[in-house]
């Protein structure tokens, strides 16, 4: 079924699908410039994961975790990253259904093991799947997921949301977010569930994505094993509510059966492309055997500002766009790894990072190709020390750097508790200012994601997701790249896009 890249005369292609093996409710998490994909197997098989770093060629990673016990299936995994650990959601009961709920576990590696069970999120609900955990650029995270309701008509599977207190703990005042509403969420006829018999219809898969401003549900309905399976779409001004369908979805309007082509694509998740600007929906869907349901991918683009997609397509398509430059830090070391760049004092690189050992005086990492004035820089940087307490020392990344007298750094400074900013004039500090307090229980030695984006004078930053404001300097034109002074820290992943470019 695997359907490596080729070139053509435009570059890469890729075709659907993406992946040999069965491949049900995909979810894919970019952590450090790299993809992870969690699946459902087949029943009483493992929680599979593979790993990529273009979002076409995938490898076997392992597997999340022992196969459950006989006669028992694990469901729609998804993987979270907070502060260093990685929490896995996951539904367990029967493979029919019977008893499916919710459970959290987790992990230090994005590829497992998840051996420290957290237990169940909703222990009172008889049955609760398709856990998606979305992080809000203030920090909060909420947990959308089905639950069954059978209250009024129709009677079926629809989709709620809950603030999560922290990552294994709800807070227990969960709201609709979204019930079935159209024929086309039809899932049987005349279905025994609960020692009764139901015409059942189903929403369920959420996942959320905010785009200007608003929250936007994708959700899948139907029968998972029928040609009316597909994805739509529901939006609010707050993560809790409430969702409106968009107009038009008493039809799949995202992705639906093409006949004679894919059957039932559904269950999406949302990631970027390597340029960290080009959105993917990942999805699983029935080859025409119905052998299995396998994972693909089209772009997601807005029009008419909701989101749609050109999928599902088999046909090549062009490969997940590139960055101008991005750096894994893989291949090889020594000085020949590090062409890219332009450095200062002392830096080592091997195993998928660079290292600087955190002499006294900065050390610095400048991007040799010529920085557009319009840019997405993406820094993955965590601190070497392995004292208890809070590593002194300052590191991050260069927003603007003309030699080693003159720049402007947003930098990580654990031991204060602060993120800041400071511009360098001819040696001498002449500007700072704080961009945000860190979170009380913040763990240097974990990897924490920098993103700078500049557009006009000025360069907005986000730590982890959450929006931190812009650095209050108007800047001039300068490179970017990443610095150090008296912390040993290591970098992983590292990626500079032009949004000049047209994506």
């Amino acid at each position: 079924m695997s359907r490596p890249a080729r070139e053509s005369d435009e570059g890469p292609t890729f075709r659907n699908p993406l992946h040999g093996g069965i491949f049900a409710d995909p979810f894919v998490l970019k952590f450090n410039c790299r993809y992870y994909a969690y699946g459902t197997p087949p029943p009483g098989k493992a929680l599979p994961v593979l790993r990529s770093v273009d979002l076409v060629h995938w490898e076997k990673a392992g597997e999340l975790m022992g196969r459950p016990a006989a006669g028992l299936s694990h469901w729609a995994p998804e993987v979270a990253y907070d502060n260093g650990r990685f929490f896995l959601y996951y539904s367990a009961g029967g493979a029919e259904g019977e008893g499916q709920q919710l459970r959290v576990a987790v992990g230090e590696s994005p590829t497992g093991p998840f051996d420290e069970d957290l237990g169940l999120l909703d222990p009172d609900d008889p049955f609760t799947i398709d856990a998606h955990p979305f992080h809000d650029d203030d920090g909060q995270w909420y947990l959308f997921y089905s639950r069954d309701f059978l209250d009024a008509e129709p009677v079926g599977t629809g989709i709620v949301v809950d603030k999560l207190l922290d990552m294994s703990k709800l807070g227990g005042e969960r709201t609709t977010v979204m019930r079935p509403h159209a024929d086309w969420h039809l899932f049987e006829r005349n279905r025994r569930w609960y020692d009764r018999v139901w015409d059942w219809y189903t929403v369920e898969g959420p996942f959320v994505r905010k785009h200007d401003g608003r929250y936007w549900c994708l959700y899948s309905g139907g029968a998972w094993k029928a040609e009316n399976y597909g994805i739509s779409s529901a939006v609010a001004d707050d993560p809790l509510g409430p969702f409106e369908p968009v107009e038009g979805s008493d039809t799949a309007d995202v992705l639906r059966t093409v006949p004679d082509r894919v059957i039932g694509p559904g269950h999406g998740s949302v990631t970027v492309a390597p340029d960290n600007l080009t959105e993917y929906l990942v999805y699983h869907a029935w080859d025409l055997g119905q052998t299995g349901r396998y994972m693909c991918a089209d772009r997601l683009v807005w029009s008419h500002d909701r989101p749609q997609s050109p999928g599902p397509r088999t046909d090549p398509q062009p490969s997940p766009p590139q960055p101008m430059l991005s750096d894994l830090f893989e291949a090889g070391c020594g000085d020949a790894q590090l062409e890219h760049w332009q450095l200062q004092g002392r830096w080592e690189v091997g195993s998928g990072q660079l290292f600087q050992p955190g002499d006294a005086e900065p050390a610095t990492a400048v991007v040799r190709a010529q920085t557009p004035q319009s840019f997405l820089f993406e820094v993955n940087v965590a601190a070497r020390s392995h004292s208890s307490s809070r590593p002194a020392g300052m590191y991050g990344a260069l927003a603007s750097y003309h030699d080693g007298a003159n720049y402007t750094a947003v930098s990580l400074q654990p031991e204060a508790g602060l993120l800041c900013w400071q511009t360098h004039e001819a040696g001498v500090l002449a500007s700072s200012g704080e961009l945000t307090r860190l979170r009380a229980d913040f763990r240097a030695e974990a990897y924490h994601q920098l993103l700078l984006r500049r557009e006009g004078p000025r360069v907005h930053v986000r730590l982890d997701g959450v929006s931190v404001g812009p650095v209050g300097a108007d800047l001039g034109p300068g490179a970017v790249g990443l610095i150090s002074t008296g912390a040993p820290v290591a970098f992983a992943g590292v990626a500079l896009s032009d949004l000049r470019v047209d994506h």
